[in-house]
This record gives structure tokens, sequence and C-alpha cells, in this order.
């Protein structure tokens, strides 16, 4: 099984076209948005949900920069966060302004996901792991536009032309 989890897309139709063929390319079996989809190019809305309309098995997470507006006239459903067990691990995965490194949630995990800062990372802390895949936007402090992969093997940061920025293995 694989992962792939991407955050701050901001409206970036470029960067998901790329992440629309990067997962086809890398064959991925679930793909979890951690939000942020829209903020200040709402002109590029309804774009943005035909191609997120077009994944299989998808999760999108609501961002703090996604508003009532953009929700309700969205076809695609938002959640607060996405509780999941894959690899023998349990996983909770938010946009990332409430849970975090340093703002745990009330459910127990073995890995914390959320992008929101826009900087990639992979974090070992205590036995837990805390990830961010960054942003295929906007990436900020000299950080490349990345998108991150979990497997079997382990985690993946990588850029938007598929190169290892960061990687752990299990």
């Amino acid at each position: 099984m694989k992962i792939m989890f991407v955050s701050d897309i901001h409206g970036n139709i470029d960067s998901l076209q790329r992440i629309e063929a990067i997962y086809k390319d890398e064959k991925v079996d679930k793909i979890i948005f951690l939000g942020d989809m829209y903020y200040e190019r709402f002109e590029t809305k309804d774009e943005i949900d035909e191609i997120i309309d077009k994944f299989q098995n998808k999760y999108i997470i609501r961002g703090n920069c996604d508003t009532e507006i953009d929700i309700l006239t969205s076809k695609l459903s938002f959640l607060p966060f996405y509780y999941f067990e894959a690899f023998g691990k349990k996983v909770f995965a938010s946009h990332g302004n409430i849970y975090n490194i340093d703002r745990f949630p009330d459910k127990e995990f073995d890995i914390l996901i959320g992008g929101h800062t826009h900087i990639g990372k992979i974090i070992k802390k205590n036995n837990k792991y805390f990830l961010n895949p960054g942003s295929i936007s906007y990436p900020r402090d000299s950080s490349e536009k990345s998108y991150m992969i979990i497997d079997e093997k382990g985690i993946y940061l990588k850029d938007l032309d598929k190169n290892i920025i960061d990687k752990t293995e299990w």
C-alpha cells in the first residue's frame, strides 16, 4: 500500500496537475489532501474540484483558509481530520493549524501529519512521527514544492520532480 499526502494547494492549477501525474506514476492507493485548497484563487475553484474529483480513494481535510463559502459551494466532501491505521500505525491527519507537534489531538497516534506551515518535515520524537508534506504551491523558508509518500518501507518527502528531499525508514 502507498499513501500520498498533499497540502496547501491554494488554487494553483499547475502544481495540482503535476500532483495528478505523480499520483498516477507513483501508483498511489490512497491520497489525503490536508487543506487550503482554494484560498486567494477562488476563480480556479471549479477547476480544482474537477481535478480532485478524478482521484480515487481520496480524503479531503479542511484547512484554515478554506472558508464556509468554499465548503458550501464545493462538490467535494471536507473532513475536520482523518484518523486511520496503516502499516501497523495509528495516523492522525489534519491541516496542522490546530493539531501539531506542540498540540496533540485527544486520539492516540503514532503518526501526526499536517500541512499549514508550508515547510516539509519528518521529525521523530519519543517514538512518534510528526510529518509535514510542505506545500505544492507556496513553499516557505527556502523549502521546495513538495508532497509526502508513506509505504511499508517508510516515509518519503519528495519534490514535484519525485526527487527524495528527506526520508526515514520504519
